[in-house]
C-alpha cells in the first residue's frame, strides 16, 4: 500500500469489531423502502457501497415504533416481515467486507411529511419546521419508547447486524431530549445533562445487557445545533464526556443544525468550505475519552478524508454524498485511481428529492442502487459505428464517452473553444465553481475512451460533415428567452448566461441599480444576484411567484435566503417587469396590477425559461436529440439521457 494511503486505509477497532478502513457511509435517506418494507434497491444501496470498499456502513433511518413511521418509505424495524430482507442485507454487506450498523430513529415532534399520527415531543414548543405543537410525552411514555429502541436493536443483533446508531441529531426525538433549547421538562428527563442524557444512557445500557457478542453502539448528535440556547460546542463536549463515562458507546458522530433555519448546516452545500465542520469534530474527539469520533459534512475527496484521519480531526470519515456519487469511492482511492472517482459537487440535488418524499436520485450517477453499481463499466458494443455528437455540454459529453467506451468511433463538434456548454457557464457564478468537476470528469472519461473533439464548429455549417456518420446525436442545449417586457435599450441587458460570460471575461456590468428578473428559481440565478450585489449599490430581484428559490432543495434554499438578505437585496414577489424606459423599470403586481417604478437602473438581467436551439441542419442519417435539445429540463435529465443513449447506440 502506498504511503499516502497509510491513514485512511488502516483498520480501526470499533466496539470489538475490526472495521477494515476509516471510510464510513453515514446514514443517507434513500426512500427506497415501500410500505415500510425493505426493497431490493434499499438492500443494493448498502451492499454496493460495501463492495465498493466502504468500511463502516450506517443504514438510513429505521423506525423503532409505529408512531415513528412518518411515511411509507421508512423501514419499520419492529416489523418481523422485514426480518428476512434485513438479515440478507447484513449477510451480504458482511460478505463484501463491510461492517453494518442500523440507525434507529424516532422523529419526535418533527413533521417532515405530515404523518397522520400525533407528533410526540418532550416539551410543548412548536416544531421549528412545521410549527405543529406536539403531544408532550410522559415519563412512562418515554420509558416505553426507550424499550422500543432496545427491542429493535436486539432484533437487529439477532439478524446479524454489527451494531446500531442512535439518531440524536438534526432535531429528532433524542436531540429534543439532549438539547436545553427543546427540553424544558422538570422531571427526571429534563434540566441538567444528567437528566437530559438519561434515556440515551438507559437505552445503551440495556442493549449492552441484551447482546452477548461484540456489538457496536454509536450515537449521532449535534456538535452545534446553530440556535441560541441549544447544543453549542461546549455543551456538546460536556454531553460527550458524560456519555463516554458510561463505556456503553463505541463511537460518536456529529451532524450539525436542526429543523430551524440552521438546517442549512445539516447537508452543507457548495457554498460551505470543504470539511466545514472538522474543527468541531476535533473538539469533540478531545472530549470523547478515546472513543472513536466520526467526522462528517462536505468531505468529498480522498485528500481531505486522508487529512481528517492523519491530523486527528476524526477516527472515521463520514462520506455520504461522495459515496452516493460513486459507490466505489473507497476501492478507487485505495488503488490510487483518484482521477477515476466520480466527483461529488455538493449541490444537494439528491437531498432535495428525498426531502420531497421521493426516492433518491443522483444526477451524476445513473446506476444508483442498482445491482452491480460499484463495478459498472460500459458493455462492449456488438457492432461499431461512426457517431457524431453535436454539442459538448453535459448531455453530449455523457453520450460521447459512454459510446466511445463501448467501442464506437465518436467525434464531438462544439462551437466554443472549451467543452462544457452552459454548465461551464454556471461554474463561473459565485459558489458554483465546483460544477466544473462534472465536466472535467466527463472530459477525462472521453479522452481516455478515445473521443475526438472538434472545436469552433458552427451548427449551421455541419450538414455536409454529418453525412459521413452512421448516427448523429444532437445535444446543442438551450438559451434563455427574452422576457416580454418593453425595453427601450436604455440599460445594459443580459441573460444570466451572458452575465456568467461577462464574469469570465472580467467585464461585469457596474452601476447604481440592477434589476434581476427571476423567472427561473434555480440556484444559479441567486448566485447571479450575489454577483450583481458585488458591482451595484442596489439590486432588486423581481419574480412572478409568491416566493423565491422554489426549485431549490430546502437546505440550500435556506442558504440562498441568508445570502440574499445579508446582501440587502430587495425582493419583490408576485410581480413582473412590465417595461424599462429611460433607465426606469416599471414593476407590476401579477395579482392586482398595481405598479411601482425603480429609477436609476443601469443593468437588467433576466433568468427565464429556456428555448431549444432550433437551427440544426437536415441530416439523412438517424438523429437522436437529448438533454435540452429535446426539451429544456435539468442537469440530471441531461446526464441520464446522455448516459442511456450512449449505452443504447
Amino acid at each position: 500500500m502506498d504511503q499516502p494511503h497509510s491513514h485512511l486505509f488502516t483498520p480501526l477497532n470499533v466496539g470489538g469489531i475490526e472495521v477494515r478502513n476509516r471510510i464510513a457511509l453515514p446514514a443517507v435517506l434513500t426512500n427506497f423502502a415501500h410500505d415500510s418494507r425493505v426493497t431490493d434497491r434499499w438492500h443494493n444501496f448498502l451492499v454496493e457501497r460495501a463492495k465498493g470498499g466502504c468500511g463502516l456502513l450506517v443504514t438510513e433511518i429505521i423506525a423503532v415504533d409505529p408512531l415513528a413511521l412518518a411515511h411509507s418509505a421508512i423501514v419499520a424495524g419492529f416489523d418481523e416481515r422485514n426480518d428476512d430482507a434485513l438479515a440478507k442485507t447484513a449477510h451480504d454487506v458482511k460478505a463484501a467486507g463491510g461492517t453494518l450498523v442500523a440507525q434507529l430513529w424516532h422523529p419526535g415532534r418533527q413533521q417532515l411529511w405530515q404523518p397522520s399520527h400525533s407528533p410526540m415531543g418532550v416539551s410543548d414548543q412548536p416544531d421549528a419546521y412545521s410549527w405543529t405543537v406536539p403531544h408532550v410525552m410522559s415519563a412512562a411514555e418515554l420509558k416505553r419508547l426507550g424499550d422500543a429502541y432496545v427491542n429493535v436493536a436486539l432484533r437487529l443483533a439477532r439478524l446479524g447486524f454489527d451494531g446500531i446508531e442512535l439518531h440524536g441529531a438534526h432535531g429528532y426525538l433524542l436531540t429534543q431530549l439532549l438539547s436545553p433549547w427543546s427540553n424544558t421538562r422538570a422531571d427526571e428527563y429534563g434540566g441538567p445533562i444528567e437528566n437530559r442524557t438519561r434515556l440515551i444512557r438507559d437505552i445503551a445500557a440495556a442493549i449492552r445487557r441484551g447482546v452477548d457478542r461484540p456489538f457496536i453502539v454509536g450515537l449521532k448528535m449535534p456538535a452545534d445545533e446553530g440556535v441560541s440556547g441549544g447544543i453549542d460546542p461546549e455543551e456538546a463536549a460536556a454531553i460527550t464526556r458524560r456519555l463516554a463515562e458510561t463505556t456503553h458507546f463505541d463511537y460518536f458522530a456529529y451532524g450539525q443544525g436542526n429543523f430551524s433555519i440552521s438546517l442549512e448546516n445539516h447537508v452543507p452545500d457548495m457554498h460551505f468550505q470543504a470539511g466545514h465542520f472538522i474543527e468541531l469534530h476535533r473538539q469533540m474527539r478531545a472530549a470523547s475519552g478515546g472513543i472513536p469520533v466520526m467526522a462528517l459534512g462536505r468531505i468529498g475527496t480522498f485528500e481531505l478524508a486522508e487529512r481528517v484521519v492523519a491530523e486527528g480531526f476524526g477516527d472515521l470519515v463520514g462520506m455520504g454524498r461522495a459515496q452516493v456519487s460513486d459507490a466505489a469511492f473507497a476501492n478507487k482511492a485505495e488503488r490510487g485511481e483518484i482521477a477515476a472517482i466520480r466527483p461529488c459537487v455538493f449541490n444537494n440535488f439528491c437531498w432535495g428529492e428525498v426531502h420531497a418524499g421521493k426516492p433518491i436520485v443522483e444526477f451524476h450517477n445513473p446506476h444508483l442502487a442498482t445491482r452491480g453499481e460499484a463495478a459498472w463499466s460500459p458493455a462492449p458494443a456488438t457492432t461499431h459505428k461512426r457517431l457524431a455528437v453535436v454539442g459538448a455540454g453535459p448531455a453530449g459529453l455523457e453520450a460521447a464517452w459512454v459510446a466511445a467506451a463501448r467501442g464506437h468511433h465518436v467525434d464531438v463538434f462544439h462551437s466554443g473553444d472549451v467543452p462544457g456548454g452552459k454548465l461551464r457557464l454556471e461554474a463561473a457564478l459565485p459558489g458554483h465553481e465546483e460544477m466544473t468537476k462534472v465536466i472535467d470528469h466527463q472530459l477525462a472519461q472521453a479522452h481516455s475512451s478515445g473521443v475526438t473533439f472538434k472545436a469552433g464548429q458552427r451548427v449551421e455549417d455541419l450538414g455536409p460533415l454529418l453525412e459521413n456518420y452512421d448516427e448523429v446525436v444532437v445535444a446543442t442545449g438551450s438559451e434563455q428567452r427574452q422576457p416580454e417586457c418593453l425595453n427601450d435599450g436604455s440599460v445594459s441587458t443580459y441573460s444570466m448566461h451572458e452575465l456568467a460570460r461577462a464574469r469570465e471575461r472580467e467585464a461585469l456590468p457596474r452601476g447604481e441599480c440592477a434589476i434581476l428578473f427571476d423567472h427561473d428559481h434555480t440556484a444559479p440565478t441567486y448566485a447571479g444576484a450575489s454577483l450583481l450585489a458585488s458591482t451595484h449599490r442596489r439590486v432588486v430581484l423581481v419574480t412572478p411567484r409568491t416566493q423565491v428559490a422554489s426549485f431549490v432543495n430546502y437546505c440550500s434554499a435556506l442558504g440562498i435566503h441568508r445570502r440574499l438578505h445579508q446582501a440587502d437585496i430587495e425582493i419583490i414577489t408576485a410581480s413582473t417587469v412590465a417595461s424599462i424606459e429611460r433607465g426606469a423599470a416599471t414593476i407590476q403586481n401579477v395579482f392586482s396590477g398595481t405598479e411601482r417604478v425603480v429609477d436609476n437602473c443601469d443593468t437588467f438581467v433576466f433568468s427565464t425559461p429556456r428555448r431549444v436551439e432550433t437551427q440544426f441542419p437536415e441530416v439523412s442519417g438517424k438523429v437522436h436529440r437529448i438533454g435540452d435539445a429535446m426539451s429544456p429540463r435539468n442537469l440530471m435529465i441531461a446526464i441520464h439521457e446522455g448516459h442511456a443513449l450512449g449505452n443504447q447506440l
